[in-house]
């Protein structure tokens, strides 16, 4: 835009060079279509090595042809790769998470449908920052082991670590949907926040601390300063808590400001303990207790959780019960005055095992069992041997979360740990032997051995030879199959591992045509000849399109799944990684072939060939694999399947075609800008600088014949090309024409015998 020249003096505007850098496009971005261990299905996955595909596609499977050719494909110089994954049929598997009154909370659901969703394991527990709310929830792949965690989430979901949030998108295994319904979610009872046992309150508040914060259902905290003595007034120590309790109160919902969370809020004396409640119920409901910003009372009054107290949100009771199960014994039943006696100082010891380590002698000491009823001396001797096991191990879950706990008249141990792994096992002390007096031994009961929870119901039906070409070729509108690939913005290069089928090969190529992409076609199986070969080519089992290619025979590879044996598979991922190779170190322009064109990985061919039996296939378009002495396995054939001496096509070989789809496509990408611009002269020599400088560029680096860029290429767009009927219905002609290089496929020597020289 012109600069507006107001007052006099000096101004600086930038001008527009007219030069848009015309970039090269990837030459051999490779796309795998075919069976798979495991992965999406129907979604093209972007891969950069074949660990990438072993992590997400599973890695090498014996019924998996797409997993052998993807390692050739990277084995042989190959560095990017689109995977699709196809099945006939598939379901995912799933599970759902149930809370403590057994109701369905949370689905957990595989990713990925098929079979290999069960083996993913949930795991859940309580054991966060905030265990009366919060939860634990972790996802693990037993085939690989790729385990994500999730800490200290919520079923709330107007919190930051609400479950669905943090999973679903993120979460490479899984996604999780939350089964609650809103009517149910609206119920729920207010949260509370309760302290810690307390002792006399006017003894614990002073001057010093007297403050502190409450936030209700996520609201801006606001700030109680208790008054002394006057907030703590009292004839009784229950006296003086209800006193502070009701200042509490009046203090909040003095600041309410017409919420209602605030409006309702009660504070109110439990036994020993105060208890803040929110005025509102549902989902959102929660009472945090936060530390003064000066004066801080919160740690003397044990309120929030990191001061003694517990806060319980309203979603709370919508969160997954702890899974799985851990190991547990249960002693035989206490009769009433089984207690009375024992421990002692002839009973105070037990040996015990968690998870196969121990076993280790545990003493409760010589003190007799307290308590006024059996329920109370059953709780203490629960507590004394809760503790005293959690002190052995302090490092290992299984001892550290160990519990013990009374179920009617009988004790109930339970190993820290969960799942397959979790084991507990009680014996006899060597000396003042508690474990028979506490029941643990005659008449205790071992609960079944836990199993690890997985996702379950994962389905998935291979494909057959009846349903290969719906599963290669489907809905297009559901990008399925090779339609799948429209999600890939490039590709190049395009393989079917092991897919011969007539229907699937001609709609692949078409394919190909309309995304400027190169075919390379798997040679049939059932031509294990080269009189087999040669019936197949002059056939019509193969797409006689001059966007692919066809190699022959098929080839023997070491199997690492079997320890190296010979394994027979198609060649058409060891050829894309050749041809990545080839156009890296030399140019698309360069045929794959040659003694240069070794094939890494490969051993042997099925079908050894002589000079004869190649001199058959060649004409025909079928490109042969040889091996050499000295240079072993190379590729010995460029030529496209039109490539047939009798079609005389123009893009006979692969070099050549592939030259002018990287030329096409970059073209395409790099000439967007001129949509919609003027479409006169300054537009067409803008056309032709850009156009140029990419077409010199590629001359310069030996892509096109020629001594000079006037024998190598033109670039013409001008009057001639666009006349005014074009300018008028907005179309732009360009013409670019390239003279491109051939391979030397025939090397003639001409040898003449000399005779003497005669002098005349």
């Amino acid at each position: 835009m012109p600069i507006q020249l107001a007052s006099p003096g000096v101004y600086i505007q930038e001008v527009s060079s007219g030069v848009r850098t015309i970039a090269g496009v990837a030459t051999s971005v490779a796309a795998f279509i075919g069976a798979a261990p495991r992965g999406p299905i129907n979604k093209a996955t972007r891969i950069y090595s074949f660990a990438d595909f072993e992590r997400a596609f599973g890695g090498l499977a014996a019924d998996s042809e797409m997993s052998y050719g993807v390692r050739q494909f990277f084995l042989n110089g190959g560095t990017d790769a689109w995977i699709v994954r196809v099945v006939k049929t598939a379901s995912p598997a799933s599970r759902p998470l149930l809370n403590a009154a057994a109701t369905t909370v949370l689905t957990v659901t595989a990713l990925d449908a098929g079979a290999s969703g069960n083996g993913i394991q949930v795991r859940v527990d309580h054991a966060t920052a905030n265990p009366e709310s919060t939860f634990n929830i972790a996802f693990i792949r037993n085939a690989d082991g790729r385990a994500e965690q999730y800490p200290n989430v919520t079923m709330n979901s107007a919190d930051a670590r609400y479950l669905p949030d943090l999973v679903n998108g993120v979460s490479q295994l899984v996604k999780v949907t939350r089964e609650v319904s809103g009517p149910t979610l609206n119920a729920l009872a207010a949260a509370t926040s309760t302290s810690g046992s307390l002792g006399d309150v006017q003894t614990v508040l002073d001057a010093t601390h007297t403050d502190f914060r409450v936030s209700v259902n996520g609201l801006p905290p606001v700030t109680v300063s208790i008054t002394l003595p006057a907030d703590v007034a009292g004839a009784t120590v229950a006296d003086r808590r209800q006193t502070l309790a009701n200042a509490i109160t009046a203090k909040v919902t003095a600041q309410a400001g017409g919420k209602l969370a605030l409006s309702g809020f009660s504070c109110t004396p439990d036994g020993t303990r105060l208890v803040l409640r929110s005025g509102e119920g549902g989902e959102f409901s929660s009472v945090r207790v936060l530390p003064g910003t000066s004066n801080n009372a919160a740690g003397v009054l044990k309120l929030g959780v990191a001061n003694g107290g517990s806060e319980v949100d309203a979603v709370a009771s919508l969160r997954p019960a702890p899974m799985p199960d851990p190991a547990t014994l249960t002693s035989a039943a206490f009769a009433a005055a089984d207690l009375d006696a024992v421990p002692d100082a002839t009973h105070t010891s037990l040996r015990i095992g968690l998870d196969g380590y121990g076993p280790d002698v545990v003493s409760l000491g010589s003190a007799t069992a307290a308590g006024g009823s059996l329920a109370a001396k059953l709780g203490d001797v629960a507590s004394r041997l809760q503790a005293a096991v959690r002190s052995l191990k302090p490092g290992n879950p299984a001892y550290s979360n160990f519990t013990a706990s009374v179920s009617g008249s009988k004790l109930v141990l339970a190993s820290g740990s969960r799942g397959a792994g979790s084991a507990i096992a009680v014996s006899a002390a060597p000396a003042n032997d508690l474990a028979a007096g506490l029941h643990l031994l005659a008449g205790a009961t071992l609960a079944t051995p836990p199993t690890d929870a997985f996702l379950g119901g994962g389905t998935e039906t291979p494909y057959g030879p009846a349903d290969i070409y719906p599963a290669f070729i489907g809905s297009r509108a559901k990008r399925e199959g090779l339609y799948a690939l429209e999600d890939a913005d490039l590709f190049n290069i395009l393989v079917l591992p092991g897919i011969t089928d007539p229907g699937v090969l001609a709609d692949a190529a078409a394919y190909c045509e309309e995304r400027r992409a190169f075919f390379i076609v798997e040679s049939p199986p059932s031509a294990t000849d080269v009189a087999g070969m040669v019936s197949a080519a002059s056939g019509t089992e193969l797409p006689k399109s001059d966007h692919a290619a066809v190699y022959f025979p098929w080839v023997y590879v070491a199997d690492p799944l079997k320890n190296g044996k010979p394994r027979l598979t198609p060649p058409g991922g060891t050829m894309a990684g050749l041809y990545a190779r080839t156009d890296g170190n030399r140019g698309v322009w360069k045929a794959p072939a040659g003694t240069d064109a070794n094939l890494a990985g490969v051993q042997s061919m099925a079908v050894p060939m002589t000079d004869g039996e190649n001199g058959s296939l060649n004409p025909l378009g079928v490109n042969c694999l040889r091996t050499f002495p000295v240079y072993g396995a190379v590729s010995w054939g460029a030529r496209t399947l039109r490539g047939a001496d009798q079609m005389a096509s123009e893009y006979k070989y692969v070099p050549v075609r592939r030259l002018a789809l990287y030329i096409e496509e970059s073209l395409y990408r790099g000439t967007q800008w001129v949509v919609f611009e003027p479409n006169d002269e300054p537009l067409w020599a803008q056309i032709r600088l850009n156009i140029g400088a990419f077409m010199n560029g590629l001359f310069r680096q030996g892509a096109f014949q020629g001594s000079s860029p006037r024998e190598a290429y033109l670039v013409k767009c001008d009057r001639e090309t666009t006349t005014q009927d074009d300018i008028n219905r907005g179309v732009v002609n360009i013409l670019v024409g390239f003279a491109p290089l051939k391979p030397a496929e025939f090397v003639v020597i001409s040898i003449q015998q000399l005779a003497g020289q005669i002098q005349v």
